[in-house]
């Protein structure tokens, strides 16, 4: 009988590929023999030959560019759509990024945009025409919703019966969804492999895991397959993967842009809300993203929304930042230092104030996050693994043994979670008195993980460098700094490890492997404040000549 079971799961992900890559358009497939064999495949899309100049000039182009393009009639939205079909189909070929493709159906709508544009006169919104990748747990009606989970390959059968909040809102606007992008099992761990899909990897550094778990979203970004990807974020899952491939990334705090209805490894699971946020190549396609959806007033399609337009904000002139160099329990690698110095050198340059944090509270927000996840006692997770014989990853062996909590033990952890939120934001607000502006911090810059990328299967145990923003509900920046350099980055000899996670991180760090892996750091600033981390990450990108 086990055998059985096992079959079972295995063929189920095996169809499911099938049918997924029955969907490639064969006249775009490039022949293995004229695939790259190189790491770092980023610039093969443009130097290979098979993208036209046009192609090439649409998918390098940043998301307002594309927009307004289309309403002076100088590309038509099927032109820009089949550029950024072509495109994906490349990166998917590279990488494994895709878990659903449906580029037929994305030109089939926008031959009908065009049409409808030709005939009125008029744009359907302020998107029209653009093509939007998604990441899998957004739900697209008629389209499955595996969240890496081989018993949602095919279940509801024929796809989701309806889209989720942020799908309806963004087709009312006028996008255009051509594929939806690969996760992890549930969504809950930092690399992106399944038993559906297979493993993606990192076109910065293909021996480098894009992190997870918008890994496939943060790849097909990287690669230019999109100019917008809409990922989700619970413990890291948009930031840590736009760190690891070199992009931009924005982590929003929840209630301002639609959550609703997309699929989740934790269904219910409210103690720390998910998040839909960008993840973009171009850093003025997010800000175009983040102000297009903020003034289309989203809380007509999400309950848990509140509408708040974007607002313009002028930053100080002198502005106050708190580094966070080392958080006491994993000590980032030599690129992620390097990172953090090269930012707080442009900082001082141009005359902001820089003061140390000290991370007193991100040990109990990080535990507090990690209890929540495995509330229920793995049950949501088991249930539909178990329907299979899906084996869990080692990585979440904890929803395999970890024991169901009551109600009231759930209030106390929420409680203290309330009080640690507290004495956080006191000790932020308390930096008036030391920050020599008269004000407090304007942001935390941090670390987003200790490692520019790391190598498959070899990510380790700890989010903590994230996790803590999401039990702030903070919102959070991702800007990339540089790459990793072995010359640049070797080894600290010195090192001693604090603990066991540490010494698994720092024994895997090899120079010569991380090679081109992704440098970046987070700008957090508090609740709500998605305008003035835009702003910042603009600032700090412009100082570093991004």
């Amino acid at each position: 009988m086990p055998s059985k079971v096992i079959q079972d799961y295995e063929e189920i992900g095996a169809k499911k590929r099938a049918d997924r890559d029955s969907n490639l358009i064969k006249e775009w497939l490039i022949p293995e023999s004229k695939l790259p064999k190189s790491k770092d495949v980023l610039k093969f899309p443009e130097e290979s030959g098979y993208l036209s100049e046009k192609e090439i000039e649409v998918t390098t182009s940043s998301a307002p560019k594309i927009v307004n393009y289309i309403a002076e009639h100088k590309w038509t939205s099927y032109e820009v759509t089949s550029a950024f079909c072509h495109r994906s189909q490349i990166a998917q070929q590279l990488c494994n990024c895709l878990s659903e493709i449906f580029y037929k159906e994305a030109l089939s709508r926008a031959r009908e945009l065009d049409t409808y544009y030709e005939q009125t006169g008029k744009l359907k919104g302020p998107l029209h025409g653009l093509p939007i990748s998604l990441k899998d747990n957004i739900n697209v009606k008629n389209h499955a919703s595996t969240i890496g989970m081989v018993d949602f390959c095919f279940n509801p059968k024929g796809g989701m019966k309806q889209n989720s909040a942020i799908a309806a809102m963004l087709l009312d606007m006028g996008a255009v969804f051509y594929c939806k992008t690969n996760v992890p099992v549930a969504m809950m761990m930092p690399e992106t492999t399944n038993h559906v899909y297979g493993t993606t990897t990192n076109p910065c550094n293909r021996l480098l895991s894009p992190g997870g778990s918008s890994g496939g979203a943060a790849c097909q970004a990287a690669l230019r397959g999109s100019c917008i990807e809409i990922g989700s974020d619970i413990g890291g899952s948009i930031r840590i993967p736009s760190s690891f491939t070199n992009i931009y990334g924005l982590r929003p705090t929840y209630g301002r842009y639609p959550t609703y209805g997309t699929r989740s490894g934790l269904p219910g699971l409210e103690s720390v809300h998910s998040v839909n946020g960008p993840l973009c190549a171009s850093l003025e396609s997010l800000e175009f993203y983040m102000k297009t959806l903020a003034n289309g007033d989203p809380s007509q399609y999400d309950p848990g929304v509140a509408y708040r337009p974007w607002q313009q904000i002028v930053l100080p002139s002198v502005c106050s930042f708190a580094v966070l160099m080392d958080d006491g329990h994993i000590k980032p690698t030599p690129p992620i230092t390097r990172g953090l110095k090269m930012v707080t050198e442009a900082l001082i340059k141009h005359g902001h104030k820089i003061l140390d944090w000290n991370p007193a509270e991100h040990d109990k927000l990080q535990q507090l996050i990690s209890d929540f996840f495995v509330a229920d006692g793995g049950k949501h997770v088991l249930k539909v693994t178990e329907a299979t014989g899906e084996p869990l990853y080692p990585y979440m062996s904890n929803y395999g043994t970890s024991s169901e909590i009551s109600a009231g033990k759930l209030w106390d952890l929420q409680s203290k979670r309330s009080a640690v939120c507290k004495a956080f934001l006191d000790r932020w607000m308390s930096t008036a008195k030391t920050t020599g502006t008269g004000h407090p911090i304007d942001a935390i810059i941090a670390p987003v993980t200790p490692m520019a990328g790391s190598p498959l299967d070899k990510f380790g145990d700890y989010v903590g460098y994230t996790s803590v923003f999401n039990a702030l509900d903070y919102s959070v920046g991702i800007i990339p700094v540089s790459r990793a350099n072995k010359r640049l980055d070797p080894v600290d000899k010195s090192f001693k490890p604090r603990n066991a996670s540490e010494k698994f991180i720092w024994d895997n760090y090899d120079p010569e492997e991380t090679e081109g892996g992704s440098i970046s750091v987070q700008i957090a600033c508090r609740r709500g404040e998605e305008e003035k981390v835009v702003a910042l990450m603009k600032m700090i990108s412009g100082y570093l000549g991004k």
